[in-house]
């Protein structure tokens, strides 16, 4: 099995080409194949705000990286492997404990090894921590322990999994709304799962706000229905931090702004159907109101709509 195929690094028993792509696109200052049958799949995907990368190995190798103010955290997929670094040595489980960039970093992959790896960059971490806060200062962010959350890390492993799929499935024509959505809760979620010097504010019950807050994001929401939500920037905008956001939309019956979004883009997509030209399909709608998987987006639009977006469009061009 294998993943991001349409993002390939090297795919080679070449061991030099090997290294040379690895230092070129990974950073890699070390790299050892320690038997004769050796072989490397690798991919990478760099988005917005992440990268994520694939790599499997047919034998025993050795990485290694150097301070880089990159984030990084391993998802075993099968085999085994272990990373050092001058704080820590240990075994790459299902998953590892974030490893911060601020060391140089050494993997040890056994033969048959497969794995993704979720790479940050720390500045789009801290932009991301102060608008969950709701905090201008300029405090960084400074990651404490090696034992995440074990339920927000199933979450995290989840979700990058969700989105390694898609990317699989739509690659570069993936939905910028959906993509962005989905790239921004990865992250929101990564941030709740490990601890850090902002973790006690996180875990506090954050203070209530004014039903005003609702009411500007939701009006927000409305007039930017075609773009992704950024939840960091609408706190910004309602002048709140992300969780008290959270809890006021729920208050108010609403879920969250995420799903606020999607009832607005799906009444969006029923508007379009109803008044198509002769170039509307049912998936030109669906990835212009940001849904990229189609029979989700059927399924959710029937439930709301009450009909599936086919019949919609089939009766308007009557």
């Amino acid at each position: 099995m294998t993943y991001l195929q349409r993002y390939p690094v090297v795919c080679s028993r070449d061991s030099e080409f090997a290294r040379h792509q690895l230092t070129n696109t990974y950073g890699a200052i070390g790299f050892d194949a320690r038997d004769g049958d050796f072989g490397i799949q690798a991919s990478y995907a760099h988005l917005a705000s992440v990268g994520i990368a694939f790599c499997s190995y047919d034998s025993a190798v050795s990485l290694s990286f150097p301070e880089d103010g990159i984030i990084r955290q391993f998802f075993s997929i099968e085999g085994a492997a272990s990373f050092s670094t001058a704080n820590a040595s240990r075994p790459i489980g299902t998953w590892s404990p974030v490893i911060p960039g601020n060391s140089r970093l050494r993997l040890d992959f056994a033969p048959r090894y497969k794995q993704l790896v979720l790479r940050l960059d720390g500045p789009v971490l801290e932009r991301s921590m102060a608008r969950l806060l709701g905090d201008d200062s300029d405090r960084k962010l400074v990651f404490s322990g090696d034992k995440p959350d074990a339920a927000q890390m199933s979450y995290v492993r989840q979700d990058l999994f969700r989105l390694v799929d898609e990317l699989d499935r739509f690659g570069p024509d993936y939905s910028p709304v959906a993509l962005g959505e989905i790239e921004r809760g990865l992250i929101f979620r990564f941030l709740l799962a490990h601890k850090h010097n902002f973790t006690s504010r996180l875990q506090r019950e954050p203070l209530s706000a004014n039903r005003a807050v609702v009411d500007t994001i939701k009006d927000f929401i409305e007039a930017n229905w075609d773009k992704p939500i950024d939840v960091g920037q609408l706190a910004q905008l309602a002048g709140t931090s992300v969780r008290t956001m959270f809890r006021q939309f729920a208050l108010a019956g609403h879920d969250s702004p995420g799903q606020f979004a999607k009832r607005i883009r799906l009444q969006k997509a029923a508007e379009l159907l109803r008044r198509p030209d002769e170039k509307t399909t049912v998936t030109g709608v669906a990835f212009r109101c940001g849904f990229q998987n189609l029979g989700r987006f059927a399924s959710e639009y029937a439930q709301l709509i009450g009909e599936l977006p086919s019949e919609t469009l089939k009766r308007a061009m009557q």
